[in-house]
This record gives structure tokens, sequence and C-alpha cells, in this order.
């Protein structure tokens, strides 16, 4: 149920364009410590794709439903930056390719399928078939197959509940930094700006503050904001993602296992020096991504697919959906998110750089990724102004964290589509 709730709720919602721009798929921008050999990529990446039969599948759709067909032709491996098209020819059909120019790796992966840590597995997989690594404890192999806790859908196991009973809140309307800046939308998918922190200073003041990277790149973030709003009658209220396989007990699985806790930063917050503000929002993590809550909250989300599946036609189903993401667009005035420190340093080594691209919802997203020492923080926004971006860096240096910008482009995530 995990993968076509995913699937309807973004694939469908953020086709809306009056909320996001492009399709529901996710780059990762790697860069080497070297120039890209083609060969021994298209070497690496047939052995990755054999080892990922669940991720080698086309997309498919009637008029009832989007759907995913086995795919055994080549993932495709392409000399270029450029956005591709997958789920095209271009792309032998699949939901992801891989490309690379000069020392730059991207990995274009519908985000339908998988999540980060998902995803995340699959890149380690490819980088240690590149590097022809010894076996590192971890990364799936060939030699390690498929096991039935990797492409079980842990929502599968939980109950169906009728929403029309929970009395659910209808979700509040968050302040929105577009409407009161009055910004308009940049053309394309969105902007996106890329900060790089060494992470030894960075931790220590984490750990200084009582806090994790995630959580107080999320308080930063909200006193970034009131620099710039410090009146605002709507609450400032953000989203940090959660990897729920282990609240769900399925730490292998592939599917989608995303979770999110909500941040108010609100009067009882605002006047807390860093170090409270950080304990306030590290109980809100234990007590939002605790077992019961999770397992709570993916119910429900798994319900709400349900319903949505069961209504009869595909056209539908997408109105339905752009309806239920509405309310959580509405909600949210920034998001953060972070996969992980990357957990192979074998191969991590080799890695200089590391940017996750998505399209740009109507509302800053934080993308967090660390790797070799270093922390990289991409901002994602649908607008060009850097009024918020700048706001951060402002804190940034308040606070004596050093760090280095490493420029602004638009965002280049690829389009998907689904074949009759």
């Amino acid at each position: 149920m995990m993968e076509q709730t995913t699937t309807y709720l973004f694939w469908a919602s953020t086709g809306a364009r009056s909320q996001c721009h492009g399709s529901y798929t996710i780059r990762f921008h790697l860069r080497l410590d070297h120039r890209i050999d083609g060969q021994k990529m298209r070497s690496a990446l047939d052995r990755t794709a054999q080892r990922y039969p669940y991720f080698c599948v086309s997309f498919r759709r009637n008029d009832q439903e989007l759907f995913y067909e086995a795919n055994e032709k080549p993932v495709a491996l392409l000399h270029t930056k450029k956005a591709v098209t997958l789920g095209g020819p271009e792309t032998n059909g699949h939901i992801w390719a891989v490309c690379y120019d000069e020392d730059n790796l991207y990995i274009d992966f519908f985000h339908g399928r998988s999540d980060g840590t998902g995803v995340y597995s699959l890149i380690a997989t490819l980088l240690f078939y590149y590097f022809d690594e010894d076996l590192i404890p971890g990364i799936k192999t060939l030699d390690s197959p498929v096991s039935e806790a990797e492409t079980h859908d842990p929502v599968d196991d939980l109950p169906l509940v009728d929403l029309g009973k929970l009395n659910l809140p209808a979700p509040p309307k968050a302040l929105s930094v577009m409407e009161a800046s009055g910004l308009e939308r940049a053309s394309g998918k969105g902007m996106i700006l890329r900060l790089m922190i060494p992470e030894e200073p960075f931790l220590q003041f984490v750990k200084s503050n009582n806090g994790t990277p995630g959580v107080l790149l999320s308080v930063l973030m909200a006193r970034a904001i009131e620099r710039i709003h410090p009146h605002h009658d709507e609450p400032l209220i953000s989203s940090y993602v959660v990897n729920a396989r282990p609240m769900l007990g399925a730490t292998d699985s592939f599917h989608n296992c995303a979770s999110r806790v909500v941040f108010h930063y609100d009067d009882g917050i605002r006047q807390l020096p860093l170090e409270r503000q950080c304990t306030v929002y590290r109980g809100k993590v234990f007590v939002q991504a605790d077992d019961d809550a999770v397992v709570q909250g993916m119910t429900i989300a798994g319900s709400m697919a349900q319903t949505i599946l069961d209504i009869p036609s595909l056209s539908s189903k997408a109105a339905a959906a752009r309806k239920a993401m509405e309310g959580t667009y509405d909600a949210t005035t920034y998001i953060v998110s972070y996969v992980g420190k990357w957990k192979y340093p074998q191969v991590g080594k080799h890695i200089r750089e590391f940017w996750m691209e998505t399209p740009s919802p109507p509302f800053p997203l934080i993308e967090i990724s660390s790797v070799n020492g270093n922390i990289f923080i991409s901002f994602l926004q649908s607008f060009s102004e850097r009024l918020y971006f700048d706001a951060l860096l402002d804190e940034l240096k308040e606070n004596g964290i050093p760090y280095t910008e490493c420029g602004v482009a638009k965002v280049n995530v690829a389009q998907i589509g689904a074949t009759e």
C-alpha cells in the first residue's frame, strides 16, 4: 500500500502546477574526486540494476490506475548534465537513470517508488561496483540476495480505518513566505542555493546546543524567517522528515517510509535561547517519532491512500490526491529533510560534494547531506530572491558557524511520464 500511497498522493498532486513545478522526481548530484569513466560506470550500473530488480520497472497507466511493470531493458547511462525524461525512450522506459559529465554524477529517480533512504542504498551499490572495492558490510551486492524484508511494504500490515469517524481537525493555515513577501514563482522548476559546512565544528556546535543537525537547522530557519517577518498573524509551522522504518519494524524495506515531525515556532519558543529551543524541538521529535505515534500516522496515511485507490477513475483519483496535498502545503512554512550521514566511508572518501534536488514546492525546502567531512545543504525554493537564504546565512554568522556558498542554479530534475 505504501508505494501506492506515494504514487498517488505525490505523483498526482505535484502535477498540479498551482502547487509545484514538474514531476515528483529527485536528483542526487555527486561530485567525485576524478573525471568519471563511462565504461566503468556502465559496468557498475548493469550490476547495480541486477541487484535491484524492484527498481527496474516502467510506469504504466490506464483509465483506472497507474501501475508498475517489470522492465528488462538496460537502465540508461547518459553523458549529459541536462534534465532527462524518465519513463520515455531516452531512458528506456525506466523510472530512474544515471547521468554524468566530467566529475559530476547524477542519479535521477522517481520519488514515488522510494525515498532518500532507499535511493542511498542504490547509490552505495553503484559506487561500490564503480570503485571496485573489497566487500563493504551493509552495502547490498549481487552476493546478498534480495530478501522478503527488503520488498515488503510495512503499511500493508497496518489496519484500514474509517477516516470519517476520526474527526481529524483541518490543518491550520501556516505563514506563507511567498505570500508574506509578495514573491513570484521563478520560471522552470525552481532554484537551488548550495551551502557547505565543515562537519566537525558544526557537530560540536550542534552538541553544545543539545540538538541534532536537522533540529538545529529547523530552529535556525525559523529564526531566519522571523528576521524578515518579526510580526505575523499566521503561525510559523515547519515539518522535519524522519525515516519511519525503525518504528514500523521494517529497517530493510525499499518502500517509501518517510514520516514527519511538525514544529510550531510560537510564543512559548521564540523567546527562549537557542539551546532551549533545540531542547524543545528534540522533545517534539521524541514524542512525534515514537513507535506508536508513527504507526498511527502511517495507518491514517495508508487508509487515505486506499480511499483514493478505491475511486473508479484515474482523473478523479488525481483530483482527490491534489486536494489532500493542498492541505499539507497550506499548513507548511518550510520543510527540513536529512537522510543521515553517509554510512560507507570506503566509497564516501571519493565524494567531494553531495547535493539533492527536487521540484521546488511553494515554500523553502532544506535537504541535508553529510559525507566525507562536510555537511551539504541544498536550499530549494520556487522563487528567485535570496532573502530567506541570506537570513539563514545571517543566523550561521551570528552563531559562529563557518560555511562556504557553493553557487545558485535552476533546479534540473527529470520529467517522468507513464505510457498506456
